[in-house]
């Protein structure tokens, strides 16, 4: 299967240019879309990284846009509807039924996009090429790998379970100090005292918190 991943940057750009300001990262994964006179509807699931007040923030950015038609927010998790006016080509041309997303596309804080999409046929990879470089809207693009290879990792998106704030917080924290590196750069003794809770509460907190999210990867 033929498969490309790239650097792009647009200035028509509903998502990233927020993100930035806003000092936060996201995963874009297209769900759906369709035309409809003068435009594509595009379905999207977002789910954001940072500060959670700036998080709020940008959910209040996307509600008054007015490219966004419909919006649902969960936690950090969003369900929106836009729509893009259909005299930009790229519009039509991403969504191609011809193309795969393996993985979601990744928003970073800078305003640039890495986006991986696959193909049976090269000449739907490359027509896409070709869109990205001669849009009007284009400010950035650069291939980083575009080859004939096996799809054999693929990530599928999947919603997260809500979990209750202090197991939210026990394995948040813990990534963010590293707990799950190797080696590990910190032990449950001093995450404990970090939020101020016994080793035992802590350990407890962790391993719900691991319970519920762990099976959403890992199917049986």
């Amino acid at each position: 299967m033929w498969y490309l991943k790239f650097k792009y940057k647009h200035s028509d750009c509903i998502y990233a240019p927020k993100l930035k300001e806003l000092d936060l990262n996201g995963f874009f994964y297209h769900a759906n879309n369709y035309t409809k006179g003068n435009f594509v509807y595009t379905s999207a699931i977002i789910r954001l990284v940072g500060d959670e007040l700036n998080i709020k923030r940008y959910v209040r950015y996307l509600k008054n846009h007015k490219a966004i038609v419909k919006i649902e927010v969960y936690d950090k998790i969003m369900f929106v509807l836009a729509k893009h006016k259909r005299d930009v080509l790229i519009y039509e041309i991403i969504y191609n039924p011809a193309l795969i997303y393996p993985a979601p596309a990744y928003m970073s804080k800078d305003g640039f996009e890495i986006i991986e999409v696959a193909s049976w046929e090269r000449k739907a990879i490359e027509n896409l090429i070709s869109s990205y470089e001669k849009s009007k809207t284009t400010e950035y693009f650069e291939i980083l790998q575009f080859k004939d290879r096996k799809m054999d990792e693929l990530y599928i998106s999947r919603l997260l379970p809500k979990l209750p704030p202090k197991q939210k917080e026990a394995i948040t924290l813990a990534f963010k100090n590293k707990y799950y590196s190797f080696p590990r750069k910190i032990n449950l003794d001093e995450l404990a005292k970090f939020m101020k809770v016994s080793k035992q509460t802590f350990r407890e907190n962790l391993r719900k918190a691991e319970a519920k999210i762990i099976p959403t990867f890992i199917s049986e």
